[in-house]
């Protein structure tokens, strides 16, 4: 049982020393171009709305999904402050075999003024094809 341990961890840390010392032929590796991908991944929001209002307390929730024809391969989901250009919040994606990903991020929006914000999400498939959707939203006092 100690061997078949020790064998597990040998193996998990020559993989983690494979995928931080590679650097760009690291990434070449783990990301496989498909070039007869030519088809963008499709990116659906479910919630919040565009122009959707908030009152100061309430949470921000961003759910959807992004599918694609073969298989996604990464992307992003961003919340920004448009007067103050932060973000508040974000979330990072990666997949080598998932047709479709869901995604839910939430953020619970206090101001003093009434602020806009910005979100933002990009998905990108192994084709290189890269889509994006964003929306408006804002949060009165």
């Amino acid at each position: 049982m100690k061997k078949c341990f020790y064998i597990i961890i040998v193996f998990c840390i020559g993989l983690t020393a494979c995928t931080k010392t590679g650097g760009a032929a690291a990434d070449e590796d783990i990301h496989q171009v498909d070039p007869g991908d030519d088809i963008l991944p499709v990116i659906t929001i479910t919630r919040p709305i565009d122009n959707q209002v908030y009152v100061s307390g309430d949470s921000i929730i961003v759910e959807g999904n992004a599918t694609d024809n073969k298989s996604m391969y990464k992307g992003k989901v961003l919340l920004t402050n448009d007067v103050s250009g932060n973000k508040v919040a974000e979330q990072y994606f990666e997949t080598h075999f998932l047709q479709t990903l869901n995604f839910r991020v939430a953020y619970k929006a206090t101001v003093t003024a009434p602020t806009d914000f910005t979100m933002s999400t990009e998905f990108e498939d192994h084709g290189l094809n890269i889509s994006t959707k964003t929306l408006k939203i804002k949060v009165n006092p």
